[in-house]
């Protein structure tokens, strides 16, 4: 200690105050005391640079003397009285106006000073301006809501996992589901499904080896007996010195767009069939029909009728998903062109009866040329002529669909026609193969009669 070496009790009790009054002027915190009538006996250089005064001015002053707020002066006065009522410190925060810096944010804490005789004559204080650490812990604060908004929020399941990959500690989403929030989980390959496990331990190898980015897709079981489509990502969170401390990931749930996806590549292959059926029915059609229709022009009429019917099959099928149409339905599209001519001469009823699409198409085709050759040739080519057609459905275990054609008062028929065209040949082979039942064609003096019966699925209604 510099100067003087002090002199007996005095002047080692002199220089024990010095050093004390050097440390409390040199400190940047705010020292005081209180004597029992709450005035300040003691204020150190700090405090009294934040009241802007100097000590003649605030000596022997109570806070209210000072200038402080009504209810911050109310609120130490009582503090004051708490600590020499339970001779125990007690601690606070609080604004205050600095002289020059402005409004503060002070931590502060009242201390009982005892007497010889136990007895609280004073009240010590220090108070240090913790403005700063209370802008950063609700910057703190502010930022861990935010991420605890944007984790809550987000359809994923945001994880932790140890450097070893051992451990994974879920931290939130809203695809924790059942899983235990904020505390380690035992984490291995038998949570993930056998077939998958061989690349997703090799992208955590190659991810732990460069410390890159995890990423995988892979099924995952999570509660019971179900496999869940999960795509997950995870980053590496290092030290200064490139250490892994642990990763952090997300996994999104993505069992719906798998099984989308699937029912797509289902939907295109499906697709690839029907157009390669179509090509080969456009392909019979035409070549039949140029085969047995000697007429250019009239040849091409006729295929071009049969394209238009066949593309409305296809649309009255796309409405319904391809799933299938009622023969009412089909009916109506595949006889619309007869139809026009004078519905009255048409007794078209039946109940409601649902074919698949193979079927749809096959009877459409069939009912259009069955309608084509009845204004052509048959009932409707004459005045007065008319065509019946019922279908009714036989329920049992062997479940079928019995539709019957049959046309009146038409030119009289003689005997079976000579040469068959792609109308008959259709009926009488194609139409037999594709409802997979009984195709039978007559023609009776008094018109063409069709009998038709094809077998129905148990669960077609």
């Amino acid at each position: 200690m510099d100067g003087p070496t002090p002199r007996g009790n005095d002047g080692a009790g002199n220089a024990q105050m010095r050093l004390y009054e050097a440390i409390l002027q040199s400190s940047p915190d705010l020292m005081y005391v209180f004597d029992r009538q709450h005035r300040f006996i003691y204020a150190n250089q700090a405090l009294l640079t934040m009241w802007g005064m100097e000590a003649e001015q605030a000596m022997g002053k109570t806070c209210l003397e000072l200038g402080y707020a009504p209810w911050h002066a109310a609120m130490h006065d009582e503090e004051i009285e708490r600590v020499v009522a339970t001779r125990a410190p007690i601690r606070g925060d609080v604004p205050f106006h600095h002289a020059t810096l402005g409004t503060r944010v002070y931590d502060y804490i009242f201390v009982p000073v005892l007497g010889p005789d136990g007895e609280v004559e004073a009240i010590a204080g220090t108070t240090r301006d913790v403005t700063d650490r209370k802008r950063q812990e609700e910057a703190l604060r502010h930022s861990e809501e935010r991420f605890r908004a944007m984790v809550t929020a987000s359809s994923d399941l945001i994880y932790r996992i140890t450097p070893d990959w051992r451990e994974v500690e879920v931290v939130g989403g809203r695809a924790v589901s059942k899983l235990p929030r904020g505390q380690p989980i035992d984490w291995s390959t038998e949570h993930i499904h056998p077939e998958d496990r061989p690349a997703v331990l090799d992208a955590i190898q190659r991810a732990r080896a460069t410390t890159e980015s995890y990423q995988a897709q892979h099924r995952v079981r999570i509660d019971g007996e179900q496999w869940n489509w999960i795509s997950s990502h995870a980053v590496p969170v290092q030290d200064a010195e490139g250490q892994v401390l642990e990763w952090f990931g997300a996994a999104t749930d993505i069992t719906e767009r798998v099984h989308h996806e699937q029912h797509l590549h289902l939907l295109i292959n499906e697709l690839n069939h029907r157009v390669k059926n179509t090509l080969a029915i456009v392909q019979s059609m035409v070549l039949q029909t140029l085969r047995t229709c000697p007429d250019a022009g009239r040849a091409a009429e006729l295929i071009e009728a049969r394209l238009q019917a066949l593309a409305g099959t296809h649309d009255m099928l796309t409405r319904s998903m391809w799933t299938g149409a009622t023969v009412d339905e089909i009916v109506r599209m595949a006889m619309g062109h007869c139809l026009e001519v004078d519905p009255d001469r048409f007794d078209v009823q039946g109940p409601q009866v649902t074919l698949e699409p193979k079927r749809a198409v096959a009877l459409a085709m069939a009912l259009h040329e069955l309608c084509t050759n009845a204004l052509k040739y048959g009932s409707l080519s004459v005045p007065g002529g008319s065509v019946r057609m019922h279908w009714t459905r036989k329920d049992g275990e062997n479940a079928r669909l019995v539709i019957d054609w049959e046309e009146t008062g038409g030119p009289p028929v003689e005997g079976q026609p000579e040469r068959r065209g792609f109308g008959t040949r259709l009926l009488q082979r194609g139409l037999k193969h594709d409802l997979g039942g009984d195709v039978s064609l007559e023609f009776a003096p008094a018109g063409a009669r069709c009998h038709i019966e094809t077998p129905l699925p148990a669960q077609v209604s």
